[in-house]
Protein backbone atom coordinates (compact mmCIF):
# COMPACT_ATOMS: atom_id res chain seq x y z
CA UNK A 1 0.00 0.00 0.00
CA UNK A 2 0.73 3.46 -0.85
CA UNK A 3 -0.64 6.95 0.11
CA UNK A 4 -2.38 7.09 -3.30
CA UNK A 5 -4.05 4.07 -2.91
CA UNK A 6 -4.90 5.00 1.16
CA UNK A 7 -6.23 8.43 -0.59
CA UNK A 8 -8.41 6.66 -3.03
CA UNK A 9 -9.83 4.30 -0.62
CA UNK A 10 -10.60 7.72 1.72
CA UNK A 11 -12.37 9.01 -1.51
CA UNK A 12 -14.48 6.09 -2.06
CA UNK A 13 -15.21 5.00 1.39
CA UNK A 14 -15.19 8.82 3.32
CA UNK A 15 -14.13 8.37 7.21
CA UNK A 16 -16.72 9.53 9.62
CA UNK A 17 -16.35 13.56 10.42
CA UNK A 18 -15.30 13.03 13.57
CA UNK A 19 -13.58 9.62 15.49
CA UNK A 20 -12.31 8.97 18.96
CA UNK A 21 -9.60 7.13 16.83
CA UNK A 22 -7.35 6.79 20.40
CA UNK A 23 -8.33 6.97 24.22
CA UNK A 24 -6.00 9.75 23.89
CA UNK A 25 -6.44 10.76 20.53
CA UNK A 26 -9.93 12.35 19.09
CA UNK A 27 -10.39 13.53 15.79
CA UNK A 28 -12.65 16.14 14.96
CA UNK A 29 -12.66 16.80 11.33
CA UNK A 30 -11.09 13.83 9.75
CA UNK A 31 -10.73 15.62 6.25
CA UNK A 32 -7.86 17.94 7.64
CA UNK A 33 -6.15 15.02 9.62
CA UNK A 34 -6.60 13.67 6.37
CA UNK A 35 -5.10 16.22 4.09
CA UNK A 36 -2.46 17.19 6.71
CA UNK A 37 -0.92 13.71 6.41
CA UNK A 38 -0.77 14.05 2.65
CA UNK A 39 0.72 17.23 2.49
CA UNK A 40 3.06 16.46 5.43
CA UNK A 41 4.48 13.49 3.50
CA UNK A 42 4.71 14.96 0.08
CA UNK A 43 7.28 17.31 1.62
CA UNK A 44 9.22 14.37 3.41
CA UNK A 45 12.46 14.15 2.72
CA UNK A 46 14.09 11.00 3.48
CA UNK A 47 12.63 7.38 3.88
CA UNK A 48 8.80 7.42 4.12
CA UNK A 49 9.23 4.59 6.99
CA UNK A 50 10.54 7.54 9.06
CA UNK A 51 7.98 10.05 8.22
CA UNK A 52 5.58 10.63 11.92
CA UNK A 53 2.08 11.17 9.00
CA UNK A 54 3.25 8.43 7.75
CA UNK A 55 3.09 5.89 10.39
CA UNK A 56 0.00 8.22 11.30
CA UNK A 57 -1.94 7.61 7.97
CA UNK A 58 -1.60 3.84 7.55
CA UNK A 59 -2.83 3.29 11.39
CA UNK A 60 -5.55 5.41 10.84
CA UNK A 61 -6.39 3.71 7.27
CA UNK A 62 -6.26 0.27 9.28
CA UNK A 63 -8.22 1.22 11.77
CA UNK A 64 -10.97 2.47 9.54
CA UNK A 65 -10.94 -0.76 7.54
CA UNK A 66 -11.16 -2.90 10.67
CA UNK A 67 -14.00 -0.46 11.45
CA UNK A 68 -15.92 -0.99 7.95
CA UNK A 69 -15.49 -4.44 8.17
CA UNK A 70 -17.49 -4.78 11.57
CA UNK A 71 -20.19 -2.79 10.09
Amino acid sequence: MNVDEIKRYFEKYPPPESVDWKPWAKITNTSKFLDSCYVTISYFKGNLENCPAWWHLKEFYQDMLKLNAEQ
